[in-house]
């Protein structure tokens, strides 16, 4: 059975400021499917990286969660930028026929974008349920997410409005919970929580 994944973005009206336009990932992205799942929020901040990783964290639960992830390595240690969207919603129990679409509301949502080694600095924008719906679609070919922008969050220096724009698409797999790792949506803030496992040259450990 195969799926694409449309995701409905309902973005922030704001009025007498600049709305800064962000990059939408231009390398492939990751999306994981996982049953039986929630998003697990245990402190609104987690020093030394603030909301960073809030929201994208997952565990055990009774809905579905979407983790999404992308990772872009400009070959500097400072250029490295991430991307992160965590989607939760009821589990879809209704078999779909061949080109059906099913529209499921995300019940709650979180995205982060950032560069790698400016996140403990507050170098990132961070969202909250600015992605309201999911649409599904069965296809013949595969399981496919996509996420249509902008994505409205907060810088989390400056508190400026962002949107991050763009169509945003990727093959779903899934996954069960203890499959995790800290980048895919595993508990836990730490360095390894905002990069791919084994994608980091030596230096950058430093």
């Amino acid at each position: 059975m195969v799926f694409v994944i449309s995701v409905t973005v309902y973005s922030v009206r704001v009025h007498a400021a600049v709305v800064e336009e962000q990059p939408m990932p231009q390398v492939p992205i990751t999306c994981l499917l996982i049953d039986k799942a929630s998003i697990v929020i245990k402190r609104f901040e987690e020093p030394p990286y603030g909301q960073a990783n809030v929201g994208h964290q997952i565990g055990v639960g009774a809905r579905n969660v979407l983790s999404i992830r992308a990772w872009e390595d400009l070959g500097e240690s400072d250029t490295s930028q991430l991307w992160k969207a965590t989607l939760e919603f009821a589990p879809i129990t209704a078999d779909m026929p061949l080109g059906s679409v099913k529209h499921v509301p995300v019940l709650r949502s979180y995205f982060t974008y950032g560069g790698l080694f400016w996140l403990n600095g507050g170098g990132y924008v961070w969202g909250e349920n600015t992605i309201r719906q999911v649409d599904l679609i069965r296809t013949k070919t595969g399981l496919e997410a996509v996420i249509n922008g902008p994505i409205t969050a907060t810088a989390a220096l400056s508190r400026a409005t962002t949107r991050t724009t763009g169509v945003w698409r990727c093959n779903v797999i899934r996954r069960k919970v203890t499959q995790l790792d800290l980048w895919e949506g595993k508990p836990g803030t730490k360095f390894e929580s905002f990069h791919p496992a084994k994608t980091l040259r030596p230096v950058d450990h430093l």
